[in-house]
């Protein structure tokens, strides 16, 4: 063995010094800062890939509907939502989106969500959480300047009781929305007025749903109404991927598209239909 001053002796040289702790310390530092931003825009890059997963689903719910009713689409609803006026008609509507859209994918329909809510059960999805209503990019609801009310995390949209005599104002987190010209901007349909696939002559060009503002100031300068409504078009388009975002197509197929894109569009201010690249009015454009 050895004695026992050579053993202190040599502990004493295997430490590290506080100029070799700091080194090390530097060194890591540098590596996360270099690592970071790969890291950052990975996790976006996941995020994008959800965003475009949960659209492909509700198209699965799009077409397994329009197949069960001969050609005839999801209803977009009475109007945006935002107001009495405006309500979405009935919450409990099956030919509604936000129910077609995911029980003819196979999962519960929003309003069974919303009611499961209400009874104290499973909290209606919002952001962060796991939802193919939710883009995993979506910042927290914030109300717009004109209209809009938010709470616990969410819009609060007019509709109707399950009567359809009863106005019902409820919690929403939809970071998609309905392409409110497919129909011409037409409120109050009727079930011999809703649009047949077709009826839409391109629809490789033509969104049924897209991505829509969360909060004002996705737009610069900030929005200037409400943010809340359940429609969408390149009014209510977001920002949140990258100054863009993506639509669903009635072909199925999911796009991304920059705002500066979608208004810059040869025909603005009329309809900003883009024939070859997005028509979001299909009756205003001709063959």
């Amino acid at each position: 063995m050895a004695p026992w001053g050579s053993t202190m002796r040599y502990d004493r040289l295997r430490a590290f010094t506080l100029v070799e702790l700091l080194v090390v310390i530097a060194i890591v530092g540098l590596l996360i800062a270099i690592l970071l931003p790969s890291l950052t825009a990975a996790r976006r890059s996941t995020r994008r890939v959800v965003c475009m997963s949960n659209l492909r689903a509700l198209a699965i719910g799009v077409h397994s509907y329009e197949a069960a009713f001969r050609g005839v689409l999801p209803w977009e609803g009475y109007a945006e939502g935002d107001r009495p006026i405006r309500h979405l008609g009935r919450w409990n509507d099956s030919s509604q989106w936000f129910n077609a859209c995911l029980a003819y994918a196979g999962y519960p329909p929003y309003h069974a969500m919303q009611q499961a809510d209400l009874a104290g059960g499973s909290r209606l999805p919002r952001e962060g959480d796991q939802s193919f209503l939710v883009c995993p990019e979506s910042a927290p609801a914030v109300a717009g300047p004109k209209d809009d009310l938010v709470q616990d995390g969410y819009f609060m949209l007019w509709g109707l009781n399950a009567a359809g005599n009863q106005l019902d104002r409820r919690k929403t987190f939809w970071s998609y929305g309905y392409n409110t010209e497919l129909d011409a901007g037409v409120e109050d349909r009727h079930s011999d007025k809703r649009v047949c696939l077709s009826q839409v002559r391109r629809p490789a060009e033509t969104p049924i749903l897209a991505e829509k503002l969360m909060r004002p100031d996705e737009h610069v300068p900030s929005f200037s109404t409400s943010v809340g409504q359940a429609a969408v078009s390149w009014r209510y388009f977001t920002t949140r991927h990258n100054q863009g975002g993506f639509l669903l197509f009635l072909d199925s197929h999911v796009g991304f598209f920059t705002l500066r894109e979608l208004l810059d569009a040869p025909n603005a201010p009329e309809d900003y239909n883009q024939p070859g690249k997005v028509i979001w009015n299909p009756g205003g454009v001709a063959n």
